[in-house]
């Protein structure tokens, strides 16, 4: 092993208390008449590459360390994802509703779910194709992110519908939400080879009550945006006042 291999070795094992004391003894020119000298710098320079062959292994378990937490990580991620929209999908939410509801009923707090569907969706996939279809999923997505608060959880509740959930929020403050994402989507358009598809949604609000519970406050919801879609489509109504 050359001197540059020694180094390299010293510095992944820099802790271990062998070799300092091997390099003062190699490093003792005076005992070089000593017959168990030439032995005893053999022997250093066998521990030294089988240092070198364990830092080997090391690394490379280290690696195969860092490589199964990513994928994990990946797993867990495509697990509480949807795979088109990178929103939550419906495990992800509904676990976060859970956490809400008990959260408010430990502390009298407030929270709201809004429940949003794409006004005549099936009408662009027949119109323009799936595709054109999965580029609107995407656009309502992505105003999504851009109108709720940060602490808000957006998810794809499955097919053309999405679910908010509003921590600490108010019906009157949901609605001013719901009323932000509506608004910027009536007023924009999505890009499809060389196309403008103009779309709507129509929302409903749901707060916490205390008492009720998961599924009760998501056909609350889901009232409220019918409610919406039957008054024309394109708005916003809460449950129970349906205005």
């Amino acid at each position: 092993m050359n001197d540059e291999s020694e180094r390299q070795t010293s510095n992944d094992f820099h802790d271990d208390p062998t070799l300092p004391w091997a390099e003062e003894i190699t490093a003792d020119r005076s005992l070089e008449r000593e017959k168990s000298y030439v032995h005893f710098v053999e022997l250093k320079q066998r521990y030294l590459a089988l240092l070198k062959q364990f830092a080997k292994v090391v690394r490379i378990s280290d690696g195969y360390q860092r490589s199964l937490k990513e994928a994990n990580l990946r797993l867990s991620t495509a697990a509480s994802t949807d795979y088109l929209t990178g929103l939550s999908n419906r495990r992800r939410i509904l676990d976060q509703i859970d956490a809400e509801l008990s959260r408010s009923r430990r502390h009298n707090t407030p929270f709201c779910i809004v429940l949003a569907d794409i006004d005549e969706f099936k009408g662009v996939n027949d119109s323009y194709g799936h595709e054109a279809g999965d580029r609107v999923l995407m656009f309502v997505a992505d105003s999504m992110r851009s109108s709720v608060r940060r602490e808000d959880l957006c998810s794809r509740w499955g097919g053309e519908e999405f679910l908010i959930c509003l921590p600490q929020a108010t019906a009157d403050q949901a609605v001013h939400v719901a009323e932000k994402l509506r608004t910027e989507i009536a007023d924009s358009t999505v890009k499809y080879q060389q196309m403008d598809i103009r779309i709507t949604v129509s929302l409903g609000v749901a707060e916490y009550r205390p008492g009720s519970k998961i599924d009760e406050l998501i056909r609350e919801a889901d009232i409220a945006m019918i409610a919406a879609k039957r008054s024309g489509k394109n708005r916003t109504c809460s449950f129970p006042e349906l205005s």
